[in-house]
């Protein structure tokens, strides 16, 4: 039976509300998002920056929201994962916020994550960042509670102002942003993990963290985050950052061995079954046989 959209967001809503920490890595396509589902994870991330490396560019905004939410889309298509998707700052004002809000739950995605940054937006590891006045964040996080349709649509609030003002700061609009109606908060550092320790303890409400592997912040494992009360934990970038150093690696074998790669698909390439079956060769087989017609 195929799992709807509706289905995946209400299985997160409801697994929100139970004990564990929900471990989400991230993708930028749909074929990471079949790993991640086959690797036994029960939720799937759509890292912008994942997204805009597949394309080429850097996480600087410069995808738009009809490019973000048709990827979105298909990673969401080809699994039956709750799909958690960066949402950046919204696109804009809140008027784009409806429209994200609109276009993101039509892709099918379970949750997003919105942050508070001043536009163009930077990833959340990069220096120079602004923050928008509080007011302005709450607009939008109520902005997205208007327009979606689907009261299980989950919402991550995140803020960037910790870089330049400290943890109170954060630890301030964290509160803010949970009275607006946020599901889970979420702080940019830099920090350590006893500070993270204390901002998850003295945080407004459930914590979802990004084990990052840009480490500009504390990487704890899950289980130590579970024990400090954090709920969630995103690790947006580690997909992207193998499948990068991987790529290198056989192109560097392609080069040196004269485009012969049979000694290196033994130890470092998915085999040919391997690929079909994990993209769904077999069930378009069973259409063909069960509603072709044959000659």
């Amino acid at each position: 039976m195929t799992t709807t959209s509706t289905d995946k967001r209400r299985r997160l809503r409801e697994r929100l509300g139970q004990p564990g920490i929900i471990v989400a890595p991230g993708t930028g396509d749909a074929l990471g998002a079949l790993l991640i589902e086959e690797a036994g994870f029960e939720a799937c991330y759509m890292s912008g920056y994942a997204v805009e490396t597949t394309c080429g560019k850097p996480d600087v905004g410069l995808l738009t929201l009809p490019e973000m939410a048709r990827r979105a889309a298909e990673i969401d298509e080809a699994t039956s994962l709750p799909l958690i998707s960066d949402a950046d700052a919204g696109y804009g004002n809140v008027v784009n916020v409806t429209r994200m809000t609109r276009e993101f739950e039509r892709a099918g995605v379970a949750c997003i994550q919105l942050e508070d940054q001043t536009m163009p937006k930077k990833c959340g590891s990069m220096k120079g960042r602004g923050v928008v006045p509080v007011a302005e964040m709450v607009g939008k996080i109520k902005a997205f509670l208007d327009a979606r349709t689907d009261e299980n649509f989950t919402i991550i609030a995140r803020t960037d102002v910790w870089s330049s003002e400290g943890m109170n700061a954060a630890l301030d609009r964290m509160a803010a942003y949970r009275d607006a109606g946020a599901d889970l908060l979420m702080t940019m550092g830099p920090y350590d993990e006893a500070e993270l320790a204390e901002y998850v303890r003295r945080a407004a409400g459930p914590v979802a963290h990004l084990n990052s592997e840009s480490f500009t912040m504390a990487m704890v494992p899950s289980d130590r985050l579970e024990e400090m009360g954090v709920k969630m934990v995103i690790l947006p970038l580690a997909l992207t950052m193998s499948k990068i150093h991987a790529m290198r690696r056989t192109l560097q074998v392609i080069r040196e061995n004269k485009a012969d790669t049979r000694s290196h698909a033994k130890e470092a390439m998915a085999t040919w079954a391997d690929c079909n079956r994990l993209t769904g060769f077999d069930e378009i087989t069973r259409i063909e046989k069960t509603f072709g017609v044959t000659a």
